[in-house]
């Protein structure tokens, strides 16, 4: 009588591919697929390939729980991010996430909606997962979210911040110098009505708090310095780009140049500014800062900031990767940010004084 096939009761687990298993089938040393995996730049393109056929053929994936208890790291890493609704938080987090994957890494992402104990949580979250690093957001933290990475004792950087304080290194752009050069590059247009709009509302916001103190810097400077009226502070949407523009015009009709510390206030600003009938920059020149993908296509085009955001995704990587291996790693990296100078700020009307160049243009 023929046999008749045994059939495994449903539910039962196929056993799991192994590396040797991927080794016996591309007839190379599981010392190879290893290498394969881990540093695939010094294996020779062919061998490489082969393995990687076989690799994806079985289906292997490596067993991050025994290489964690065998190397005692996890291979993962954790950012808290304020938000994912702006662009320029979402181009940094890719950055950072191809660059970790180059490494092996893989990146856990968390935002806190500008709130410090939300950001005290997600923080226990990722390390309660034992991540190897944590990426912050600001020099902005509180007092028991210190504590908690001084005891976890796993590299830690913060980012879009020149400086942090409490000993954490940072990689990031001068906020309040950018915003400094910013104002006074309309001063030289011949602006001497200032209005700020500054998403400022939330505590932990230190990059637009900066950002607005270079504006008031500028132009105290100048002996322009601005009334507590002439700042509106706002969410980081553009419905409050909208109302704040409407808001700062109500209280001063005479403004002609208003400087936003994001592009998206400026955006909704300037939507807002057409809605009242107002041309920009012929009657209002209107600034941002980030430089989003959006800002070149605005009609017209909006003068800003451009921060390097990809470029500190990387360097953020690259800092807890070496970090994490014991190599030495610099306390703090200032990246060089770009004023883009567009169709968005022009000379006011009543202003006779010739417009001079810029210390950056980009037309």
């Amino acid at each position: 009588m023929d046999k008749k096939p045994v059939i495994a009761p449903k539910g039962r687990q196929q056993p799991r591919v192994k590396i040797e298993d991927v080794a016996r089938k591309a007839n190379v040393s599981p010392a190879t697929v290893s290498r394969v995996l881990n540093h695939p730049d010094i294996v020779r393109p062919e061998l490489r390939d082969r393995v990687m056929r076989h690799i994806n053929d079985l289906a292997y994936t490596r067993d991050s729980a025994a290489r964690a208890l065998k190397s005692g790291r996890m291979r993962t890493v954790g950012v808290i991010v304020p938000t994912l609704a702006l662009g320029i938080f979402a181009e940094g987090v890719e950055a950072l996430q191809n660059r970790l994957s180059e490494s092996g890494y893989t990146l856990f992402i968390a935002n806190s909606q500008y709130d410090q104990r939300r950001e005290f949580q997600e923080l226990q979250s990722l390390i309660e997962r034992g991540i190897d690093g944590i990426v912050l957001v600001g020099a902005s933290h509180g007092r028991e979210l210190r504590s908690l990475i001084e005891q976890a004792g796993v590299p830690v950087i913060t980012t879009y911040v020149a400086k942090a304080g409490g000993g954490i290194p940072a990689i990031g752009i001068d906020n309040e110098s950018a915003t400094r050069e910013m104002t006074e590059y309309l001063l030289r247009l011949g602006h001497v009505r200032f209005g700020a709009i500054a998403n400022v509302v939330a505590a932990s916001n230190d990059r637009s708090r900066a950002r607005l103190e270079g504006i008031q810097r500028a132009l105290s400077d100048a002996g322009l310095p601005l009334k507590p009226s002439q700042v509106v502070k706002a969410d980081y949407s553009l419905a409050q780009g909208r109302s704040a523009l409407r808001q700062l015009l109500t209280d001063h009709p005479d403004t002609t140049a208003v400087i936003c510390t994001t592009d998206t206030l400026a955006i909704g600003a300037m939507a807002e500014a057409r809605k009242m009938g107002l041309a920009v920059p012929a009657t209002l020149s209107i600034t941002g800062f980030d430089d989003v993908e959006l800002a070149a296509q605005m009609d017209p085009p909006l003068t800003t900031v451009s921060v390097p955001a990809a470029e500190i995704g990387r360097g953020a990587a690259d800092y807890l990767i070496n970090a994490i291996a014991g190599s030495p790693v610099p306390r703090s990296v200032v990246l060089p940010y770009r004023l883009v100078m567009r169709s968005s700020s022009a000379p006011p009307r009543s202003s006779v004084r010739p417009a001079r160049r810029g210390r950056s243009r980009d037309h």
